[in-house]
């Protein structure tokens, strides 16, 4: 331990004379190490945190999915049958969510609720902050069981966390609800990513007539999360074969449902928040996670070319210790000392950097429309430890690197010759050269990347919609949180809706219940009529949208052929429908779909399609236009309905007005979700994925080029200060300063243009790789890959020039004696 603190105080001194060089390291260092522990805390948050339950690492998720079609979530009858009979299971809950009202003598608010099972907080073993929770035996009878759980934060934020709450009567979106209780701190609900303010029993989910899923929905109709616990000592493999014995007996007892179904099992922390996730999150953690080492590789290598350019000096030093007695055991371990301190100094900044890139990554990461979104991007042992690896292995790293120059040096030639043996041994040395082809490459691979991701934004941004979003304000209302019945329901919806269409400021209004890139999307299996399926085949699923006889003319999308809605279309009259041009060319190509008729169930109403809409973007970017289909609101009554206004002045200006509006025909009924169009587009299911995407490699790509122009800087500085000797020699024998200005330059751009080939043929490899991700850019975008090498050749020239000019500006003189 004296010999530690010796190396220790004598590094100490050595960095008192050489404080630039520390600053550089330093400030180098802590942005490679920040950028890593920032982007870790995201991997750590999304994959690596185990959920706040019991045992979680038995956790796992259950999915199914119809054979060669995307995975979805289990039926209510599916998930008992998998629940009483799988085996490897010692305990499966279901739940779902909505939002709903939550109503009390103090008015309403929206919620964000879980429908559970009774066992939902007893297998995850959650203990009460108040009150009781949920019991196993309750939410198992439809209507049955009216109580309600808080979430902790939610009863922290509207109640204060008054304990007096438990046993009050509340509204939940008009059902009269017994509070039981509060959830223990922590516990933010098993969908991950959002913070779930209410539980309430499954038995209590809101009725099919309202235009939702039941509880008691038919078999192989998806509408639940489902998590199972496995049984101790079980492992991923035998819980599937137990789950698809089971999905094997449903398939001979339930055949026309069953038979094409496959169930799938996950693990609980690579599906979240829900089992689609599962194929995605092992990708995408890994490739930002990479692109961040990137960064920290590109600082080691210009923390190891800042030592080469010091090791002149220090290797002299060495020679005249070893000359004095030290062991090169001793000097190395001298060399590793002082790394090390200065790699856990950066270490120690780069916290702080990475704790405020992680809260700036945080502000970007909330989108608009989904504000209890849930990114908790905290700094734990899990952090702190990679934190301290890197730190660790960086600080080796070049330590090592310098130990074996040192050990590979003759020291006594060193002391016989000065710094022109070392000088000439480094001429001859092809590492910084290989150096810089690895930064140059490293940093290539990033603003490819981030180039890619960009012009997937930009484009994303750019596409035709099929509909206008400008100059449209959206907002939701739900008469049903009131007790109203569908006829009163029906009245007030439509004295709304003419009190604003008054307005003098208002272009259109309609009712829908989707929006637009929102929440709440439906689908449904079309079954066309004289089109049978193929035994076993189910029908296909198509999304569709409930809309007011004026929502074509408001959100502007025209009607190819036939016609819109009309107030004739009322309950009495023949169902009717509106089809989307692509779904009209999917179910009768080369036919005209006017007068065609389809059924959503097998004991449905015949729709008779009676127009062709154009094609419109609904879902999110990634799906584009897809099939997709109207029904009249008239036919077909749902108590949550937005309504859509586009005006003539700014959209936000107008809200006030129209809540005004609303609330003076019905003064408690909440109104949620009040956004422009143009702020849904930006929402969750809109670009705000694409735009995390983007920001985080623009920000990754740009770190690295400075860092890289620095590098090219250093190095080029460097090797023109080598060759002053050389560059007198060419100056004195008649050689022109800009045959020296050329030479630099030419020395430079070569390993700049070897590093970006590099780079472009890694980049090609891996934007290949993670092709699926880039919705509308090509892997090998051309402009892209165009635009970084000229950017690259700029910046490298750039970064040699200064070397070069000062090289033309030698005194030959001078340049002659510095040798």
């Amino acid at each position: 331990m004296d010999s530690v603190w010796h190396d220790v105080r004598y590094a100490l001194r050595v960095f008192r004379k050489s404080s630039s060089y520390v600053l550089v390291v330093v400030l180098t260092l802590s942005l490679g190490v920040g950028v890593n522990a920032a982007f870790f805390s995201i991997a750590n948050f999304m994959v690596l945190r185990p959920m706040p339950a019991k045992d979680p690492d038995q956790l796992v998720v259950l999915a199914t999915r119809e054979r060669d079609s995307e995975i979805r979530d289990v039926s209510y009858p599916d998930f008992l049958d998998y629940r009483k009979q799988a085996t490897a299971f010692a305990d499966m809950l279901a739940y779902r969510l909505g939002f709903d009202s939550l109503a009390t003598e103090n008015g309403a608010q929206q919620v964000l609720a879980s429908y559970v099972t009774g066992n939902y907080f007893s297998m995850l073993g959650i203990q009460p902050a108040a009150g009781r929770l949920l019991e196993p035996s309750e939410g198992w009878t439809a209507g049955g069981d009216p109580v309600l759980v808080l979430g902790y934060s939610y009863w922290q934020r509207r109640f204060g966390g008054d304990p007096g709450i438990v046993g009050k009567t509340v509204k939940l979106d008009g059902r009269p609800m017994t509070v039981v209780g509060a959830a223990q701190k922590g516990f933010p609900g098993a969908y991950y990513f959002v913070e779930t303010d209410v539980f309430a029993p499954l038995s209590q989910a809101a009725p099919a007539s309202d235009g939702f899923w039941t509880a008691r929905g038919e078999r192989g109709e998806a509408g639940l999360f489902v998590l199972g616990r496995l049984n101790a000592g079980v492992s991923l493999k035998q819980a599937r074969s137990s789950l698809r014995l089971v999905a094997a007996r449903l398939a001979l007892q339930y055949p026309e449902a069953e038979k094409d179904t496959v169930i799938e099992v996950y693990p609980e922390k690579l599906a979240r928040p829900q089992a689609a996730a599962a194929n995605d999150l092992p990708v995408l953690v890994p490739l930002f996670l990479l692109l961040a080492f990137l960064v920290l590789l590109i600082a080691c290598i210009n923390i190891a070319n800042l030592a080469l350019a010091r090791a002149n000096d220090r290797l002299g030093e060495m020679a005249t210790r070893m000359a004095l007695g030290a062991g090169r055991f001793r000097l190395v371990r001298q060399l590793l000392t002082e790394n090390l301190l200065l790699a856990m100094t950066g270490g120690v900044v780069a916290i702080f950097v990475g704790l405020g890139l992680a809260r700036l990554l945080k502000s970007i990461c909330i989108p608009i429309d989904f504000p209890m979104f849930r990114m908790n991007f905290v700094f734990d042992w899990r952090v702190f430890a990679y934190s301290f690896a890197i730190t660790v292995a960086a600080g080796l790293l070049v330590g090592l690197f310098l130990a074996r120059k040192l050990w590979h040096t003759d020291l006594n030639v060193m002391l016989h010759e000065g710094g022109r043996a070392l000088s000439s041994s480094l001429r001859r040395s092809q590492q910084r050269s290989v150096f810089l082809v690895v930064q140059v490459a490293g940093s290539t691979l990033l603003l490819v990347m981030a180039g890619l991701f960009g012009r997937m934004l930009v484009r994303a941004q750019r596409m035709d919609l099929g509909f206008d979003p400008q100059h449209v304000l959206n907002l939701r209302v739900d008469v049903h949180q009131l007790g109203y019945d569908q006829a009163q329901g029906k009245k007030l919806y439509e004295e709304f809706l003419s009190r604003v269409s008054a307005l003098p400021s208002v272009a259109g209004a309609t009712y829908a219940y989707s929006i637009p890139f929102g929440s709440g999307t439906l689908s449904a299996g079309v079954q066309p009529e004289n089109q049978t399926l193929q035994p076993g085949q189910s029908a296909p699923q198509v999304f569709y949208n409930i809309v007011g006889p004026t929502y074509f003319q408001t959100l502007s999308v025209p009607i190819l052929r036939g016609r819109a809605f009309a107030l004739t279309d009322t309950e009495r009259a023949p169902r009717v429908v509106i089809v989307s041009q692509q779904m009209a060319e999917r179910f009768w190509q080369g036919q005209d779909a006017i007068g065609k008729r389809f059924r959503i169930g097998k004991d449905s109403d015949w729709l008779e399609v009676v127009g062709v809409s154009r094609n419109a973007v609904y879902v999110n970017p990634a799906l584009g236009r897809v099939p997709y289909f109207y029904v009249p609101i008239a036919q077909n009554y749902t108590s949550q309905l937005a309504l859509q206004i586009r005006t003539s002045l700014p959209p936000t200006a107008l809200a006030h007005e129209i809540e005004r509006q609303l609330h003076a025909l019905e003064p408690s009924l909440a109104v949620t979700d009040v956004l422009t169009m143009e702020q849904q587009l930006q929402g969750a299911n809109g670009f705000y994925l694409l735009r995390v995407g983007a920001d985080s490699a623009a920000g990754l790509g740009m770190l690295a080029l400075i860092l890289a122009v620095v590098g090219i800087y250093g190095i080029a500085s460097y090797s023109t200060s080598q060759r002053t000797h050389e560059i007198g020699v060419r100056l004195a024998l008649g050689a022109l300063p800009w045959d020296i200005r050329n030479m630099v330059l030419r020395q430079g751009l070569l390993l700049v243009g070897i590093g970006t080939s590099v780079g472009i043929i890694a980049a090609l490899a891996l934007a290949r790789a993670v092709s699926g991700f880039l919705i509308g850019v090509s892997p090998n975008d051309p402009v892209t890959f165009l635009g970084v090498t000229v950017l690259l050749g700029i910046a490298g020239l750039l970064a040699c020039y200064l070397p070069a000019r000062r090289a033309t500006r030698l005194d030959p003189c001078a340049a002659l004696r510095s040798e």
